[in-house]
């Protein structure tokens, strides 16, 4: 089962009014192989239902280093896939942007937020 589900739609008031979705997600390299295969079995796992109708597209950002640093996907080795969904609701596609790296990774990196956690949408420049 993926970990750090969250569903960015119920985070924002903005996002929650769109007529969409987008939500995160976090995979092993196990799991990910499970998404690859059927999608909407491991989204339905999520609590995230997808019709019949709702085609999935997915996009690997650097397939060419997951495949390496796994093994073919063979290895647990702290890989994580970190995945962005949206979609559903007003368009007939949820799409998939994955992109993997290793555990030293989280927090390694300074990131410029466009506003503080507590505000729900930035004012401009800064």
């Amino acid at each position: 089962m993926p970990s750090k589900i969250v569903d960015l739609s119920a985070r924002s008031k903005i996002l929650r009014d769109e007529p969409f979705h987008v939500h995160f997600w976090e995979c092993t390299p196990k799991e990910y192989l499970s998404q690859l295969k059927s999608p909407r079995k491991l989204l339905a796992k999520m609590g995230i239902e997808i019709p019949a109708d709702c085609r999935i597209e997915t996009t690997i950002e650097n397939h060419d280093w997951l495949e390496e640093h796994t093994k073919g996907f063979a290895a647990a080795n702290g890989t994580i896939i970190c995945n962005v969904g949206g979609g559903n609701i007003a368009r007939g596609v949820y799409r998939i942007v994955s992109y993997a790296h290793d555990h030293s990774s989280i927090g390694k990196f300074k990131k410029r937020l466009l506003h503080s956690p507590e505000l729900e949408e930035a004012t401009g420049k800064r």
